[in-house]
């Protein structure tokens, strides 16, 4: 098991939580290549596969929602496995959602993705019973 290197619960929680900050919310295409594993994995219909696939998918996105992020609610970690869930906000005021990520770590990097997105209707926008 996992937990018993030391440190690993805190390297894990520091991988996910770089991923989202720099990647997500500062929009830092780049720092993709430091927290996805070269043989990256996406289980995401409408992202190809692989480091390139992520980044090209995400500046798409980012260029049309240049204020997109998510915010981490919840990490929960088991083994290989990490689970994220978060507010996200595609465009401020109009599409804000309810973000669940689950990733499989390889060589302390992230290495296969499952994802699900939920749109929130506006009388639901912040609502911290979400969480």
């Amino acid at each position: 098991m996992r937990y018993d290197i030391p440190g690993y619960r805190k390297q894990v929680e520091a991988l996910i939580r770089g991923l989202f900050e720099d990647f997500f919310c500062k929009h830092d295409i780049a720092s993709a290549e430091k927290y996805l594993h070269p043989d990256y994995i996406q289980h995401d219909y409408n992202v190809h596969a692989g480091v390139k696939g992520f980044q090209e998918h995400f500046s798409r996105v980012f260029a049309i929602f240049p204020e997109f992020r998510v915010e981490i609610k919840q990490i929960l970690i088991d083994d290989d496995m990490v689970v994220m869930h978060g507010y996200g906000v595609t465009k401020p005021g109009e599409i804000e959602v309810l973000v669940v990520d689950m990733y499989r770590i390889k060589d302390m990097l992230l290495y296969e993705h499952w994802g699900t997105v939920q749109q929130l209707p506006k009388e639901q926008f912040g609502n911290p019973a979400l969480f």
